[in-house]
């Protein structure tokens, strides 16, 4: 019975060329199965490999799958594959796979040398790409801010605001801009921000958070917020 659905994609380990696309796919009970499933896809004398980045155990995999690609049938390239330019597929997977109650499997690390080598090279990568887009929009910044690339992408605090900013960087250039600690003045800092024409939403923390905005309109709001906001007295 097919109770695992998976997103695995393909890898050059090599390092020669991007392969944006994921596939999505659905296998028997358990972790095992899982691996083996992944090894009948990846063949050991191709420079090009399987890697499973996530996968979700449910009762009834099948039509899971079956939503899951129409849904994405704007994407779909052929098969049970799909474009993933921007990297984001299995994040936007996460909400409906918890919302029909999926549980989250964990992936085993990679045994295989030459794989661990290519996810080590990416991570280099999109840490160094991470801390070039912390300088250029510290650098569209009316005041400094303290600043940091961590781990989960730039972040800048702001010691008169009580306010952190966090961007969640895209290949698109479309980034993700959370508001850290205003999950208590959310109201405050949606309507602040929407009369200045920006779309405001409530992330699954209580934070403010943008989607889909540039460097520039990241500086913008950042800007506007740490010159003109001020909560009203109580």
């Amino acid at each position: 019975m097919h109770t695992i659905i998976y997103v695995m994609r393909h890898i050059d380990i090599g390092g020669h060329i991007e392969i944006p696309y994921k596939k999505i796919g659905i296998t028997g009970e358990g972790n095992a199965t899982l691996n083996s499933r992944i090894q009948q896809i990846s063949s050991t004398k191709s420079p090009i490999k399987a890697q499973c980045v996530a996968a979700w155990k449910h009762q009834d995999a099948k039509a899971v799958e079956t939503a899951l690609h129409n849904l994405l049938e704007d994407s779909h390239i052929e098969g049970e594959w799909f474009l993933d330019k921007d990297d984001t597929l299995v994040e936007r997977m996460q909400p409906l796979m918890k919302l029909i109650s999926a549980n989250e499997l964990s992936i085993e690390e990679s045994n295989d040398e030459y794989t661990r080598g290519i996810l080590r090279r990416e991570c280099e990568e999109r840490e160094k790409t991470d801390h070039i887009l912390l300088g250029e929009i510290a650098n569209l910044l009316r005041q400094p801010l303290r600043s940091s690339s961590r781990k989960a992408g730039p972040t800048f605090f702001s010691d008169i605001k009580q306010l952190t900013y966090y961007v969640n960087a895209r290949k698109s250039g479309k980034h993700h801009l959370s508001i850290g600690r205003s999950r208590d003045i959310f109201e405050e800092v949606r309507g602040f921000l929407e009369s200045r024409g920006y779309d405001v939403e409530q992330n699954n923390k209580g934070n403010a958070k943008l989607s889909g905005v540039s460097k520039n309109v990241i500086a913008e709001i950042i800007n506007n917020i740490e010159a003109e906001f001020e909560l009203e007295p109580a």
